[in-house]
């Protein structure tokens, strides 16, 4: 994959986001961690408001809009790494 871009993103329970790429990976990544070491995304702690992930900017970004939070692709790419990476 040359830059990372997604195609759709789905919220499951316990802050964990399904990110399907263009070339057709998904992955599931447990945010827990990000959610409680990063200052920036401590309201996404609320689990009401991470519900309200939604893609935009045409897949290269992961945005919460009432927030005025966004995660890039390449980001969340980077961050699939053990143990939060698990392929689907």
């Amino acid at each position: 994959m040359k830059r990372p871009r997604l195609q759709a993103v789905q919220v499951r329970s316990g802050f964990i986001l399904i990110l399907t790429f263009v070339d057709g990976q998904s992955f599931h990544l447990d945010m827990t961690q990000d959610l409680a070491n990063y200052p920036g995304l401590k309201p996404l702690q609320d689990s009401n408001a991470f519900a309200t992930a939604r893609l935009a900017d045409n897949g290269w970004t992961v945005e919460w809009p009432q927030l005025d939070i966004q995660i890039g692709a390449d980001t969340l790419y980077l961050s699939l790494s053990p143990p939060a990476l698990f392929m689907l």
